[in-house]
């Protein structure tokens, strides 16, 4: 019997198990959505969340110590993934210095630096840029998110033109650093820094002027220990399973926050209604590593799709606020962001549509399609649960340094959770 077969029948063995102990005060609703908003700035509290790093281990300890205290039996699955943080990342240009982010996989320029001059890169005539640092610069259509898979086929094409490194002015919203999730197996090409597109004016003019440029990305590189944190409760009947990604590149706080916050919500209230099945919730890291923890996850410690009454997935962005566009940056709005998908298995779509009526994005669900699914429900429907919900998305501040917690607000996460709530509902009775 194979370690997903034991989990399935209720067993709990295993290295890095830790009891749950005795259920904890609990809170009068935990769907307020003061309280979800609290649960939102503390995570955002624990600053940058890349995969690893000091916040995302934070982050699993804080989730491991709340789903305890509430009885859950917890166990945190450790594994090593690439250290995406850098000690210097910026690019000096004369009298101009533009400090940005190291994109990953990270190439280091050592110590010293790289020196030479820059270049615009232009897909009808790319040799401009060999033996030199390209700028690099995609436009976005008016009102789309950052172009992320149009960069990076524009580094390849920079890199096979001869660049000797990339400086990237990312197309986005907010006109700051956009950061690109990156599959973990990618090959290391060229040193990549990531500017926000608003330095692309400045960029240009510091080409103009001439002279060589001096691209610096340091360490400090390697592997590192990241967690999946998993909560079990119930020792009967199928699996109720909540999942969500806690890691990302910055703060994440309408990207993240929303999960971590309603998916802690729905273990407290799950405990309440007496469900006939067992409890699990887990948040993954490694997600900005294309999905990397999910995908341990459902290597290792998934229940089986036959054995589960529900999956649902809170993905990115699904209650975060909208954005107005403007000359001056994206203005913050009280209603939500529409930027939001949800898919669901086809005996939930009515359930789904009742329960999220007048919801901008979502109050029309699709029905789970693998070919179409993004993020990590469409493992979800890959491996075949016949149940299952799953949201994605992205805001204005996706990606970017600037995306804290004032990126949602008390109403937008309550109307969510409980709506989300009546899907579960529905959902481990069909």
């Amino acid at each position: 019997m194979n370690r997903r077969e034991l989990l399935a029948a209720g067993g709990l063995a295993g290295g890095g198990l830790l009891s749950g102990c005795a259920t904890g005060p609990a809170q009068a609703d935990p769907l307020r959505g003061e309280a979800l908003l609290r649960d939102v700035e503390t995570y955002v509290g624990f600053g940058v969340h890349r995969s690893g790093g000091p916040g995302d281990v934070a982050t699993s300890n804080w989730l491991a110590s709340r789903w305890r205290s509430l009885g859950y039996q917890v166990e945190q699955e450790s594994y090593d993934i690439p250290n995406s943080d850098a000690s210097v990342a910026a690019l000096a240009a004369g009298a101009e210095n533009f400090p940005g982010f190291a994109q990953p996989p990270i190439v280091t320029t050592g110590a010293g630096g790289l020196k030479a001059a820059l270049a615009l890169w232009d897909r009808v005539s790319p040799g401009g840029v060999a033996g030199r640092i390209a700028i690099v610069h995609v436009p976005r259509p008016p009102g789309a998110a950052s172009p992320g898979a149009a960069y990076r086929a524009a580094f390849a094409e920079a890199q096979a033109a001869g660049a000797v490194a990339i400086v990237a002015a990312i197309s986005g919203p907010s006109g700051d650093i956009v950061a690109i999730n990156t599959p973990v197996d990618l090959k290391p090409g060229l040193p990549i820094l990531a500017l926000g597109e608003r330095e692309l004016p400045r960029l240009q003019s510091a080409m103009a002027a001439g002279g060589e440029a001096v691209l610096r990305i340091e360490g400090p590189g390697g592997m590192r220990r990241a967690s999946n944190t998993i909560a079990r409760h119930g020792e009967t009947g199928p699996w109720l399973i909540v999942s969500t990604p806690q890691s990302g590149w910055f703060t994440c706080g309408g990207e993240r926050g929303p999960g971590v916050a309603i998916s802690l919500a729905l273990s407290e209230w799950a405990l309440r209604q007496k469900f006939p099945c067992r409890l699990l919730f887990v948040g993954t890291s490694g997600h900005e590593w294309t999905d990397f923890g999910a995908h341990q996850f459902h290597k290792t410690s998934a229940p089986e799709p036959d054995d589960t009454a529900l999956w649902f997935h809170l993905g990115a962005s699904f209650a975060a606020r909208g954005y107005e566009e403007t000359a001056q940056g994206p203005r913050p709005l009280e209603v939500a962001n529409p930027v939001r998908s949800l898919m669901v298995s086809n005996g939930l779509l009515e359930a789904t549509r009742t329960a999220f009526a007048g919801q901008a994005g979502i109050e029309a669900p699709m029905a789970a399609d693998g070919r179409t699914a993004l993020g990590e429900t469409r493992l979800v429907i890959e491996e075949g649960y016949p149940v299952l919900a799953g949201f994605w998305g992205a805001h204005a501040l996706f990606h970017t340094p600037q995306d804290d917690a004032r990126a949602t607000t008390p109403q937008i996460l309550e109307t969510v959770a409980r709506a989300v709530a009546k899907v579960i509902e529905r959902g481990v009775k069909t």
